[in-house]
Parts: structure tokens; sequence; C-alpha cells
């Protein structure tokens, strides 16, 4: 196990890695966003504990992105039990979740590329003045 607590990225990352070859499910079309989730199988790929995983989906991810639709109708991202399926994600919704982190994150590296092309212009200058001198 690692000391390393995953973020909410590379949770995201690996639920959609290893069931996005299973969704939509054995019935395309019938509307159901939801799919099971082994919380084992996702901690062990993550190397860390299963509850580790379990608090981060229920306690944390799911508090953050839920949202009301209607009076008594929310939106989860993951759930203990949604119908027949326990501990599901809404799959479509972690899809697009994943899609805005991973934006954010090419957003991060270009940001650090181009200060680190920055800050090596600079230092060229800054030699060139020196030898220049």
């Amino acid at each position: 196990m690692t000391n390393k607590p995953p973020t909410e990225r590379e949770v995201l990352r690996c639920i959609y890695e290893i069931y996005e070859p299973d969704y939509p499910g054995d019935k395309p079309g019938e509307n159901d966003p939801y799919i099971a989730i082994d919380v084992t199988k996702v901690a062990d790929k993550l190397k860390c504990k299963p509850e580790l995983i379990f608090g981060y989906l229920y306690y944390h991810l799911d508090a953050k992105h839920r949202y009301k639709v209607a009076d008594n109708i929310t939106t989860h991202l993951f759930a203990l039990a949604a119908g027949k399926k326990h501990h599901a994600v809404n799959f479509p919704y972690l899809a697009a979740i994943l899609a805005n982190h991973n934006l954010e994150h090419r957003h991060q590296l270009w940001s650090i590329g181009l200060s680190l092309v920055a800050l090596a212009l600079s230092a060229g200058a800054i030699v060139a003045q020196l030898v220049g001198n």
C-alpha cells in the first residue's frame, strides 16, 4: 500500500478506465446512468485501502458533486445503492467531471511549460549579457 492518498483525478480516472468497457451494460438504451463498481478492485489498482476509496467516494466526492434536480430528486456521483446496484457511480457524470479535471491538468501543464521556457530565455539573456561584457 502507498502512503500517498490518490487525488480526485486519479480516483475518477481509475474508475473510468476499469469500467468504461462495461458501460452502458447489457442493455444499451435502458437509460440507467449508474454502474456498480468494486471498491476493492479500484483500491487495489490505486494501491490503497478500500475503506479510503469508499470514504473518499461517499463522504467527499459525492458530497462535492451531487446536486438537486427537483425538490426530492438529487443526482449523485456515488450512491450506496442505485436500484439493484451496490456501490454505484453515475458513469456519464463521472466522465464529465474527469474530462474537466483533464482539461484543467492540461492547462496547468501548458502554464508550467511556458513558465519554464520564459525562465530559460531569461537565464540565457543574463548569460549573454555577462559574456558580452
